[in-house]
């Protein structure tokens, strides 16, 4: 059998997943959990040549990762990233039965969730509307753009629905916003939004139309990249995110992510009474998914968990 390439097969594989429809951070997370596999192999001194990758290199990997993350659910993703490829692999022919099906992982570990305080919530929302109140110009619409940022996480939006959202996802019916989401193994979807946004919605789509005049762009998204000078481009992707919350924590002196913002989002929907049903369409989890650890937390400590709309 002549050698064959890693790395060639493991961007083959990604191509496939592209043409499944895959979304690009889902294509990005299979290329970031294979190239970890491509490292261990490096560091043992291994060619990267898919017929010489024996079952005892892919057992020891195995504890290579366990060494490595502290997460078990890290580890899960890493060996089910290389189970699919090899999978791909059987289907063309290489390798005639799975290697890393006989991987012990240990089992899925579900994290309590660590909502953001309210109070803090609370601060950083204040702080962000002062600076929009009396900010100017492009300062002004930074802060403006955090707003509706700060409104779609606590919102109840991940992440990544941020990455994708254009003008068009925002609809208006009966005085109120939704945001149509789009995932991309179920129907579409909208969430309601607090009628703050309505306000802050306006004030932004007017800052941000002044701004694509003065800097000569135009985009479809609803986010978008920028200095502190002048817009870059529209979009704003989860680093971009991860940036922004993280001067916001300096800000205000305690550390605020999107992560434990929107963890906030699914409290403030049970102390509302929202019917579990609904929370669950609007976290995109399965019916059978358990709000079992949301639900402790707010019996436990009731006021702690009870969040007000801001």
């Amino acid at each position: 059998m002549s050698t064959l390439s890693l790395t060639n097969y493991q961007k083959s594989f990604l191509k496939s997943l592209e043409l499944q429809g895959k979304s690009f951070n889902t294509v990005k997370n299979y290329k970031t959990d294979l190239n970890i596999f491509n490292t261990y192999l490096i560091n043992k001194g291994r060619d990267l040549i898919i017929n010489e990758v024996t079952i005892t290199e892919i057992s020891e990997y195995g504890e290579y990762l366990k060494n490595k993350y502290n997460s078990p659910n890290s580890i899960r993703r890493r060996v089910q990233a290389l189970r699919i490829f090899f999978d791909y692999l059987i289907r063309e022919e290489i390798f005639d039965h799975n290697p890393v099906k006989k991987m012990l992982v240990q089992p899925k570990v579900v994290d309590l969730p660590k909502p953001t305080p309210f109070k803090i919530a609370k601060a950083l929302k204040e702080q962000l509307q002062s600076s929009a109140d009396n900010e100017k110009g492009h300062v002004q619409l930074l802060a403006q753009r955090n707003i509706i940022l700060f409104d779609l996480i606590y919102g109840g939006l991940k992440v990544s629905d941020i990455e994708r959202l254009e003008h068009a996802h925002i609809i208006l019916a009966e005085n109120k916003y939704r945001v149509i989401i789009s995932p991309d193994k179920r129907d579409p979807y909208t969430i309601s939004l607090d009628k703050t946004f309505n306000d802050n919605y306006t004030k932004y789509e007017k800052l941000l139309e002044q701004a694509k005049n003065r800097d000569k762009t135009d985009f479809s998204k609803l986010m978008f990249n920028a200095n502190p000078f002048k817009i870059l481009s529209g979009g704003l992707s989860a680093r971009g995110i991860e940036v922004i919350f993280k001067e916001l924590s300096n800000e205000i002196n305690h550390q605020i992510t999107a992560k434990y913002l929107r963890q906030a989002a699914i409290f403030k929907w049970l102390s509302l009474g929202t019917p579990h049903s609904r929370i669950k369409e609007w976290m995109g989890v399965q019916p059978k998914y358990s709000l079992k650890p949301y639900l402790d937390l707010q019996s436990d400590e009731p006021h702690k968990y009870t969040y007000p709309t801001l």
